[in-house]
């Protein structure tokens, strides 16, 4: 199988698990996607690639704003999230043009426990809905 053949299917494969993923899924899949651009992005600066590094921030900031988007503000936690999310923002941004990268890791580690959060309200949902199905 050609290196083209296997991206094709690794890339069909991720697809169809974001296609049928539940909703808790996508969040923690974007979680994951967040802090994975975050360090990639102080890999990157610390090799001196700036170009790769200013992708990966791009696409942490990215992330950030598709969670912001996702968010449901009649729901009183949402607005909490809300205020945390611009922040990270604003941080990233001004990381990306100060090359501060160390500021990175607070914000990473943020990320890291709002994803173990969904995972735990994933977990906890899980048992739920077995209970209730017998």
């Amino acid at each position: 199988m050609t290196m083209y053949a296997t991206a094709n299917l690794q890339d069909r494969y991720k697809q169809d698990y974001v296609s049928t993923a539940s909703p808790i899924d996508l969040v923690i899949m974007l979680y994951d996607g967040c802090v994975k651009q975050m360090k990639l992005a102080k890999i990157h600066l610390e090799d001196g690639n700036k170009s790769n590094y200013l992708e990966s921030m791009e696409k942490a900031e990215d992330i950030i704003l598709e969670l912001i988007r996702s968010l449901n503000l009649k729901i009183e936690m949402s607005n909490d999230l809300l205020d945390l999310y611009q922040f990270m923002v604003n941080e990233l941004v001004s990381i990306t043009f100060s090359e501060e990268i160390e500021r990175i890791d607070p914000i990473i580690k943020m990320m890291s426990e709002l994803r173990e959060s969904w995972v735990a309200a994933k977990a906890s949902l899980g048992s739920a809905y077995h209970t209730e199905d017998g």
